[in-house]
């Protein structure tokens, strides 16, 4: 054994003996830095900030919260329908899309954050086209992706980055925003070209939106947060309503309002370009949340729709601090790959949270001896950009490594 890399091997066969008990590749990198107080983080799917630890939860749906849990000690079912229409509006307000269009938007609220809304789009796609038999995603896209269709009892089909998917009785999901987890952004040429097809086909779509407005997180420094959010919208979003095309915009708050630990509710928008079968699709939509037992709501679920309605002003500051964080890590990361082989995963088509890279032979016990926790997984390397730490001596090191272990 090569002493110099004697801990790093340690880990590695850690993380083998992990994985032959059946955890995922996600698990594992969390544990083994867990077990390391010396360990860096850059496996979690949270924000972390300069120092390595998560940013603080959103103090807006914090203190909702606490109110909520008050008015929860009366012992019966409390809901959120009254505030509905209300929450509709302000989600549609949060995601920029035009009034013109708001007529034709129905709204969920599924349990399980961003997870449950995609879910509950999934289940709404299947009853809306009992034809189709698979499940379309990108290659390279959420791992949950394939768990999701075998409970669906779908088929499962990946696509290259930027591909349009048009395979007969195939639901496809396309990520509106930078792929978790590799961070590639569809620009709008490429969502049009799919709004397109879908338009021809009479194809119902999911947009999968966990990261909204993250992939113009570097432009804050000469555009505003409501610019930044317009733009999201005019590239990932505008071109399936310019094309009449019948989607599910599935959100996720955890990412933009740093709700990780609170876990609220997810946001499911669902685009009916014919009025007269919308009546259907909001029927069909709460039949879903019925069966799931969102309707019976969590208190966090209930704070988080009081705080989208009264206070969506405030939660839209703490998603700009996300995007700060976001653009201050993309900034370092630039500096310090410009011209090294890992460079181009930060250009201006990657964005977002994640970078997913290959890997050299020996790589994993390499960046494990450096304390350094990464997810690896069938010879790359995905790694949180968030994680990396503010001492910029430190910060290059680590590059460093990074740089010369993985293309």
């Amino acid at each position: 054994m090569n002493t110099q890399l004697e801990f790093g091997e340690k880990i590695e066969k850690e993380a083998e003996r992990l994985a032959q008990e059946g955890k995922d590749a996600n698990q594992i990198a969390n544990i083994l830095c867990g077990l390391d107080k010396e360990g860096y983080n850059y496996g979690i799917g949270i924000l972390l900030a300069g120092d390595g630890k998560p940013m603080a939860s959103s103090p807006t749906l914090l203190d909702y919260a606490a109110q909520e849990l008050k008015e929860s000690a009366v012992g019966t079912y409390l809901n959120s329908s009254k505030l509905m229409f209300q929450l509709l509006q302000a989600t549609l307000r949060w995601q920029r899309i035009p009034e013109k269009w708001w007529g034709h938007f129905s709204l969920a609220i599924p349990s399980d954050a961003g997870t449950g809304a995609v879910i509950t789009g999934v289940e709404l796609g299947i009853l809306q086209h009992p034809e189709f038999h698979t499940l379309g995603v990108e290659e390279w896209g959420w791992p949950a992706y394939r768990a999701i269709a075998k409970i669906a009892l779908l088929g499962f089909k990946e696509f290259s980055d930027g591909a349009v998917i048009a395979d007969q009785n195939t639901y496809p999901i396309y990520q509106a925003g930078p792929l978790n987890s590799t961070g590639y952004v569809p620009d709008k040429n490429v969502m049009t070209q799919r709004a397109k097809a879908a338009a021809k086909a009479g194809q119902f779509v999911l947009l999968d939106r966990a990261y909204s407005g993250f992939e113009n997180a570097s432009l804050l420094a000469k555009k505003s947060y409501d610019d930044i959010m317009k733009l999201s919208y005019e590239t990932q979003i505008e071109p399936f309503l310019d094309e009449g095309v019948s989607f599910s915009l599935a959100l996720s708050p955890t990412k933009s309002f740093i709700t990780f630990s609170l876990r609220p509710s997810g946001l499911l928008l669902t685009f009916t370009p014919d009025k007269k079968k919308q009546e259907e699709i909001t029927n069909q939509m709460n039949l879903i949340v019925r069966a799931r037992g969102s309707s019976f709501e969590h208190p966090i679920t209930r704070a988080f729709v009081k705080a989208m309605v009264k206070d969506l002003s405030k939660l839209g500051e703490e998603h700009k601090s996300a995007l700060v964080r976001v653009a201050e890590s993309e900034s370092l990361w630039k500096s310090h790959t410009k011209g090294t082989a890992i460079g181009h995963y930060f250009s201006d088509r990657y964005a977002g949270l994640f970078r997913n890279m290959n890997t050299k032979p020996g790589a994993a016990a390499q960046i494990y001896h450096r304390h350094i926790y990464p997810v690896f997984s069938n010879n790359r390397c995905r790694l949180n950009i968030t994680g990396i730490p503010a001492n910029s001596e430190l910060a290059r090191e680590h590059v460093q490594i990074f740089s010369k272990f993985c293309f």
